[in-house]
């Protein structure tokens, strides 16, 4: 999670403007553009109707959460007798806090098009084609004030009510966890003559830690103390949904406290991906260690539960084909049909189409090493289809699989 010391280097103010011939695009930003992506998507806002005058809009996406907010200006000269804008504060990598507080922005911004409105120089502004923050000394000001107003108001929220640098909504929420924690220790009856493999899932599976999301344990070495634990349905992403940020803090800290009464020592849980990041994540990751234990052993024991979680969800498939196809039916089919059937069911594969010569899938082990998921997921996928195939990986979250014999039949 982000610190709030590097807050300024991830805020950017965005002005976009409706051309009356070329349509929406960006005049000026403040900071670098780290994705190109998300201009490109800030600027389609600005097609859509639903946008309402001197009304913010809070939306997150991929690795950003932004807020815009829509205005015009009496101009008799242009189409429909006015031009057209948008303002969009935008925050990189986000916190929960970031995520939650953006919309206090709005006051701010609410100033910051008032002062733009009195301008000269944004009427001015329209008959440029490229224009420079340089050539409007006044416009340029007020954006950079405006990511300084809003930097300052985030960081009072973050060293105004804590100390230290962690995100204070995710510190309350470990906090709290750490305490629900101690009491399900205190509550469940755990039979001191069972092995702690057999202590850990009777906790899991039991009804006062159920109710916070679905756990599965992925990955558990007594011996080493470290395990994995997977959780489909956690309250906070079913409560939050996608806002490009980690949202189970209260879950760290409750594993780390469980954990730490499991293996009698001092444990630390780390949240390795959340649903509430990106769309295509299904179950979030935790990743158990002794506190202080080597990063080569943690990722080592994350890389043994991603390969488990892999396995599992292929598994998962497989029935599935069995069970509403039949194995002899399927191995009948076309090869194309056969891997639209697979992709079809297979649960870590969010979406998928066909584009010429090759399907392009989204899938919820992306973001993980080739060494962990891709290459073995190609011999799966051709193994599975008694099809040869090729697999891919791209730099936009997307699979490429292309299907190298056509006329290649099954058993």
């Amino acid at each position: 999670m982000s610190e709030p010391k590097d807050l300024l280097d991830r805020i950017n103010v965005m002005l976009f403007h409706f051309d009356q011939r070329l349509g929406p695009r960006l005049l000026f930003h403040i900071a670098e553009i780290k994705d190109d992506r998300i201009t490109a998507s800030l600027t389609r806002l600005m097609d859509f109707n639903f946008l309402q005058e001197m009304k913010a809009f809070v939306n997150a996406m991929v690795n950003v959460v932004y807020s815009s907010m829509f205005f015009s200006v009496p101009n008799p000269l242009a189409r429909g007798g006015k031009e057209e804008f948008m303002l969009s504060v935008v925050i990189f990598d986000p916190t929960i806090t970031e995520y939650l507080m953006i919309s206090s922005t709005e006051d701010e911004m609410e100033k910051s098009i008032t002062k733009l409105k009195e301008s000269p120089e944004l009427l001015n502004v329209v008959n440029f084609t490229s224009p420079t923050l340089e050539e409007f000394p006044f416009l340029a000001t007020t954006l950079r004030d405006l990511r300084d107003k809003v930097t300052t108001l985030l960081q009072m929220i973050f060293y105004g009510q804590f100390e230290g640098e962690e995100d204070p909504i995710s510190q309350v929420l470990d906090k709290i966890g750490k305490e629900v924690g101690k009491r399900i220790i205190q509550t469940i009856n755990i039979n001191s003559a069972k092995k702690p493999r057999d202590k850990i899932t009777d906790i899991l599976k039991s009804p006062i830690v159920a109710r916070w999301g679905k756990f599965s344990l992925m990955h558990f070495d007594p011996e080493e103390k470290v395990a994995s634990i997977a959780v489909r349905n956690s309250i906070w992403t079913d409560s939050l949904g996608v806002i490009a940020t980690k949202t189970c803090s209260f879950i760290e800290g409750m594993l780390e406290t469980i954990f730490s009464r499991i293996f009698e020592d001092k444990i630390f849980c780390e949240e390795t991906r959340c649903a509430s990041e990106y769309s295509y994540i299904q179950e979030c990751l935790f990743q158990i260690s002794r506190e202080g234990a080597g990063r080569e052993q943690a990722v080592h024991a994350s890389t043994q539960a991603i390969r488990e979680m892999g396995l599992r969800e292929r598994e998962k498939t497989i029935e599935l084909i069995n069970q509403e196809i039949g194995r002899d039916i399927y191995y009948e089919l076309d090869p194309m049909i056969r891997l639209i059937q697979l992709f079809n069911k297979c649960s870590f594969i969010n979406d998928f189409y066909f584009d010429e010569e090759k399907f392009l899938l989204v899938c919820g082990f992306w973001k993980h090493p080739d060494n962990i998921m891709c290459n073995d997921c190609e011999k799966w996928i051709a193994e599975t289809c008694k099809t040869d195939i090729s697999l891919e990986k791209t730099e936009h979250r997307i699979c490429e699989i292309t299907l190298k014999n056509d006329d290649e039949e099954g058993d």
